[in-house]
């Protein structure tokens, strides 16, 4: 796995190696390799998950804890 994958990139070499497990057609070795790093790109995504939602934590209390709601336009809307 590429140290510097964006989430989406990982999510989508995650939904790639499921689809290869779910296919059942490589062998006993190649499976287990897949899976591992099946598992690999999980703990990646999640431990990228952890840090945004630690981000926010921090934002929200420099924020005084107040997030503020508003509309946006987006062109072609």
């Amino acid at each position: 796995m590429k140290k510097n994958l964006s989430f989406e990139e990982a999510m989508d070499r995650l939904e790639e190696i499921i689809k290869l497990l779910e296919d059942g057609e490589l062998d006993l070795d190649k499976a287990l390799e897949v899976f591992e790093e099946g598992i690999k790109v999980y703990r990646y995504c999640t431990k990228k998950l952890e840090d945004m939602e630690g981000r926010v934590k921090v934002i929200m209390q420099q924020q005084g804890g107040v997030v503020e709601k508003f509309d946006l336009e987006l062109e072609g809307d």
